[in-house]
């Protein structure tokens, strides 16, 4: 069989993303270093403080395709351990760049539970999601670009694993009628439902599988229960010309997360991605500045 030219899949276009708010047509080319520049920021504050961090989910998925940013992403994920959130708080407080800003749920009471565990966001850009009317942010401590950060926690098998995530999908709609359409702030509700991931997390602080935070209820239970030794302990791939973390076996957890037709596949003279056309394009912008914040 021929070698490949090269381990992973070649980038050979880019996306559209849309016009920003002064009228200018953007793709992904323009968008990516933007997103890498937010996921080096908080890669330099978790090594000054020792704190493991891994690029997680799409951004994976990433890594072992592209060694980088699949072409039509327009995010990045990071995942951590759930006991390392007040380390990264008190790391952010304290080192976090000047163009950087963070929101939490520890911070500030306000933060919606229903997302990823912490938003790390930079101030000179500007970005409305396609979902800010059903999970809106309240903090508006900034409108920019930002990356997820979500929690790790273990779990014990798949019933508690499922049981957890129907009461949190249950209680999803009250929620978000409560937030979004009343535009009441539900703080009893968001008490109970950290209170329970705190409970949960430290129950099966050492169980044989781990699974991203399962108070978010938008995420099905299939491929999201994951050998812990699949995740932990993290270590270094080569990112879009960076060594950064990501999940110790990334490919093994792309298959059970994504499905085997997920990775990068050898056709006889090169990788290729067998991710249908269809599904090849940016999906979470509305409206959008890489360059400036929106004047209010």
């Amino acid at each position: 069989m021929k070698k490949a030219n090269s381990d992973f899949i070649i980038k050979d276009r880019v996306y559209d993303i849309g016009k920003d708010i002064d009228g200018k047509m953007k793709t992904t080319a323009d968008l990516h270093p933007v997103i890498l520049s937010i996921v080096l920021e908080i890669d330099r504050v978790c090594r000054k403080n020792n704190i493991p961090y891994a690029l997680g989910f799409g951004s994976a998925l990433g890594i072992n395709n592209y060694a980088g940013f699949i072409p039509w992403d327009d995010d990045a994920d990071i995942a951590i351990d759930y006991f390392d959130i007040p380390r990264l708080i008190d790391a952010f407080k304290k080192d976090l760049g000047d163009n950087f800003t963070f929101d939490c749920y520890e911070t500030d009471e306000r933060y919606n539970v229903l997302v990823p565990t912490m938003k790390v966001k930079r101030k000179d850009t500007y970005l409305k999601e396609k979902n800010w009317f059903t999970l809106p942010d309240r903090i508006h401590s900034c409108d920019g670009f930002f990356v997820d950060i979500v929690a790790f926690i273990g779990m014990i098998n798949d019933e508690e694993h499922i049981k957890f995530l129907k009461r949190s999908k249950r209680r999803m709609l009250p929620y978000v009628i409560c937030d979004a359409i009343f535009r009441i702030d539900p703080k009893r509700l968001k008490r109970k439902i950290k209170a329970e991931e705190k409970e949960a997390a430290i129950k099966y602080k050492d169980a044989p599988y781990v699974c991203q935070t399962p108070i978010i209820p938008w995420q099905p239970a299939a491929g999201n229960l994951l050998p812990r030794d699949v995740i932990f302990p993290f270590r270094e791939y080569d990112f879009e010309g960076h060594k950064l973390f990501s999940f110790n076996k990334v490919e093994q957890f792309c298959i059970l997360h994504y499905g085997p037709r997920s990775v990068k596949y050898f056709d006889g003279e090169k990788y290729v991605d067998r991710q249908p056309e269809k599904y090849r394009k940016v999906g979470h912008i509305n409206a959008f500045s890489l360059d400036r914040p929106k004047i209010k």
